[in-house]
């Protein structure tokens, strides 16, 4: 029998194994903790081994986790309404709207009826427009690669957003160059569990006996720098911060993340995509490039020649400033998120005690509190944030480096 990984942290649920199939053997199928992984049906599988050869999480090798010649840029959309409704800068928006204008489609995460995520695809801006902001939970790809293949057979141009293995996973799917092809990969911390989503909206239907018409990870009713997520019910509004909301903390707290994400081959600054999108956390530092409305500032990492053309063809329409790998702070591009020593206890209780569990684990402990309502605040106040950070990971990649090279 064939073997596509011996861990599950070997597999990231890309899906590139399961749409290569060419006699429709495998199927995602989710385990115990919501996360869809590969199943062979033994009685149709031919051993052509096409599942084995095209997984791009297994095959990739390491790259150093160093700056690479990309060519870095502060981006904003000019219109503030585009920026609020956005993550950080409406960097994406911009894009996206240059690929529709060329009679493209957008390829991304939405959340669909029932709000769970999901791949979609949108040949509109009203499409596009559910694909803004973040969702923290790991998206159902479903077929979409042979979507976007299909699309790209008939010379459409094709933009397709989202996190570094599935852009990675398309690319190894797909084997060849497309011309009309453009990969958005955005920078992630993790893929949270689609199970203790579900769950965690349940149980926020449940507490207040509403039902849930809208979700917004990132609202910047208090600014970009102080974004809360904020969940509409048809009779009120919950709002709480990362430092207050239990699917937030456990998610930042690494308890319900993929196992391949303490892992992951793509926390380097060399890429799959064409160009890499992420909030430029830092931007205060670099001078007054732009107007400081704490609105959102885009870091756009230029990655190939074809990202490098994209970007000059929207230039004219975006408020854009060259920068450096020295001026942002995005620690995810030189190591994985750390797995929590509390992750098995949390599973364990979770199994068998539910969204109690959710809420025990959905709790600051001391020391993550200190940090966060008192250290952190008082270092943003005083200026010293952003290099204390960066010493510190630069403390952690020293040490890392000695690690590997023993």
């Amino acid at each position: 029998m064939i073997q596509l990984f011996k861990e599950k942290s070997n597999c990231c649920g890309c899906t590139a194994c399961m749409n290569i199939c060419p006699r429709n053997s495998i199927t995602m199928e989710k385990d115990e903790e919501g996360f869809l992984y590969p199943v062979i049906d033994v009685n149709t599988c031919i051993r052509c081994m096409a599942c084995v050869k095209v997984c791009a999480f297994h095959n990739k090798e390491y790259n150093e986790k160093i700056p690479g010649d990309q060519e870095v840029f502060a981006l904003k959309h000019p219109d503030r309404d585009v920026r609020e409704r956005s993550s950080s800068g409406g960097a994406f928006t911009l894009i996206s709207d240059y690929v529709l204008a060329q009679g493209g489609s957008i390829y991304g995460a939405v959340f669909n009826e029932s709000f769970e995520v999901i791949h979609s695809k949108a040949c509109n801006r009203k499409q596009r427009d559910k694909m803004r902001g973040s969702k923290y939970v790991q998206s159902n790809l479903g077929s979409i690669f042979k979507e976007v293949k299909s699309e790209l057979e008939t010379g459409k141009p094709v933009l397709f957003t989202g996190t570094p293995c599935q852009t990675g996973g398309l690319k190894s799917y797909l084997g060849r160059e497309y011309t009309g092809l453009i990969l958005c990969d955005i920078v992630c911390h993790g893929g949270p569990s689609p199970k203790v989503w579900e769950d965690y909206r349940t149980y926020l239907e449940g507490k207040y006996r509403d039902k849930i018409r809208d979700i917004n990870f990132r609202n910047k009713d208090s600014g970009w720098r102080n974004s809360f997520l904020k969940v509409e019910f048809n009779r009120s509004v919950y709002k709480k911060s990362m430092q207050e909301d239990p699917y937030y903390i456990l998610f930042f707290s690494h308890l319900i993340i993929r196992p391949s994400c303490h892992q992951c081959v793509y926390t380097s600054y060399h890429r799959e995509s064409d160009i890499t999108l992420a909030d430029f956390w830092g931007i205060e530092n670099t001078g007054k490039a732009f107007p400081d409305d704490d609105t959102g500032v885009s870091l756009v990492l230029v990655n190939t020649k074809k990202g490098k053309d994209l970007i000059q063809s929207i230039r004219k329409d975006s408020e854009m400033v060259k920068s450096s790998h020295s001026a942002f702070y995005q620690p995810i591009f030189e190591r994985p998120s750390k797995i929590s020593p509390r992750r098995p206890l949390f599973w364990k209780e979770y199994f068998a005690k539910g969204n109690a569990a959710l809420v025990k684990y959905g709790k600051l402990t001391a020391t993550q509190w200190m940090i966060k309502k008192i250290i952190v605040p008082v270092l943003k106040k005083t200026g010293l944030y952003n290099r204390v950070v960066k010493i510190c990971y630069s403390s952690w990649l020293c040490k890392d480096k000695q690690f590997r090279e023993q």
